[in-house]
């Protein structure tokens, strides 16, 4: 029988909510437990276009648990408002050291963790040119880009190129499944090429 996964994505005010719903969409469709935790001081968030979002609890109560995987999505505001926080950051921080897979979508690969060193060099990818403004990482002009446990998406357009990726990296023993959700949606981008992967 398979342990059950279980994701943990981080939202505060100005997220981009189109990237986290699809996200969260693709994991609970795949049987991936997902726990949706707000980095401000309620469950109630204010997103990028104004749509009404609540998260299932705050981050300082799920601040102990260890998840799988911690996904960020990206919006101006949003990965400001994340990149601030020190909690997120040592959050982060414990779960790179144990292994786990961090997943950061559009400007959270840069503004989160380049801006924090957390890439430590690693290869990665971002929107919006912020690459330039952070010495950490290396950026690939790539949809996504995979390097050791750090899982890095472009952009709201990648969205569900990323969360497939994520996918695949938890359900490695159940590649069937993956694929199998990914055609019935339609999604015919699916399964990514393999330049997508750095060497």
């Amino acid at each position: 029988m398979m342990t059950e996964k279980h994701v943990a994505v981080l939202l505060a005010d100005g997220f981009e909510e189109g990237e986290a719903v699809v996200f969260i969409d693709i994991m609970r469709r795949l049987d991936i437990k997902v726990t949706v935790l707000s980095c401000m001081e309620t469950t109630a968030l204010n997103t990028y276009f104004e749509t009404r979002i609540t998260a299932d609890d705050v981050l300082k109560n799920g601040y102990d648990n260890t998840y799988d995987a911690v996904m960020m999505p990206g919006g101006p505001q949003g990965t400001d408002n994340l990149s601030a926080n020190p909690m997120v950051i040592d959050f982060l921080k414990r779960h790179i050291s144990e292994g786990k897979y961090i997943c950061a979508l559009c400007s959270s690969g840069a503004k989160v963790l380049a801006a924090h060193n957390l890439l430590e060099g690693r290869a990665y990818t971002t929107g919006d040119k912020l690459a330039e403004k952070f010495s950490d990482g290396q950026y690939l002009d790539k949809k996504v880009v995979v390097t050791d446990n750090f899982i890095t998406g472009k952009g709201l357009g990648v969205s569900f190129e990323f969360s497939f990726t994520v996918a695949k990296m938890l359900l490695a023993d159940n590649q069937e499944k993956v694929d199998w959700q990914a055609s019935h949606i339609y999604f015919d981008h699916w399964p990514l090429a393999t330049g997508h992967w750095p060497l």
